[in-house]
């Protein structure tokens, strides 16, 4: 009777150490799913802030900058060739002050003419640089966007292969096994079977089949 209470004693904690490293590994698992998730998460965030960043971008645009960078510009040129287009009339070798102040008058139309003709030719071409620097703002973005989309797969492939690692205590299951065969041992003693179960168990354990004597004098 005791024998079998050992037993059953025995058994039960066979079964409950195996529980416990079930569960054990369930819950490391599920703890190695969830920081995955929070990986694609904080991922996701990332490239939330730069889609949004992409439109702040766009609805602060306006053709006033572009007219005044390409104002700027034309200006810049203009300055540039000024002393080679009016070096005539600012400062001639000939004539009288009349010619010169007439020369000096054209200088200024020129200039103005100039002067005109840059801000007329920003405003024209303000709205394509705009569009223009909005198409290299959402390629930045799709550029942007692929290399989040890369470092989001490669960080799902390290969470994945370090879920997939997680395996169970092979202690504990050794020490489950070992308790069970105990267990049953220790119970068969109380039927009379248990030095008989116990050794078929160990010697099926090095790989015997049972304890029939061969004619050769050999166990088969």
């Amino acid at each position: 009777m005791a024998a079998t209470i050992v037993g059953l004693a025995l058994a039960a904690l066979a079964a409950g150490t195996e529980y416990v490293n079930t569960e054990n590994t369930a819950k490391r698992q599920d703890k190695q799913a969830a920081q995955g998730i929070l990986n694609q998460m904080g991922i996701q965030k990332k490239a939330n802030s730069r889609v949004q960043q992409t439109i702040q971008q766009v609805q602060g645009s306006t053709a006033a900058d572009a007219r005044a960078q390409r104002l700027q510009d034309y200006m810049h040129t203009l300055n540039q060739a000024k002393a080679r287009t009016t070096a005539g009339l600012t400062s001639p070798v000939v004539g009288g002050s009349t010619f010169r102040t007439d020369s000096a008058a054209a200088a200024d139309q020129a200039q103005n003419y100039g002067d005109q003709t840059a801000a007329l030719l920003s405003r024209i071409d303000a709205p394509t640089v705009q569009r223009q620097q909005e198409g290299f703002d959402y390629g930045q973005l799709a550029t942007d966007l692929g290399a989040i989309q890369n470092q989001s797969a490669s960080q799902a492939f390290l969470d994945k292969l370090k879920q997939a690692s997680i395996r169970r205590n092979a202690k504990m299951d050794l020490a489950a096994s070992m308790m069970g065969l105990a267990g049953r041992a220790v119970g068969g003693m109380g039927t009379g079977t248990g030095g008989q179960s116990y050794s078929q168990a160990a010697m099926s354990g090095y790989g015997y089949a049972g304890n029939t004597a061969s004619p050769g004098g050999m166990l088969a």
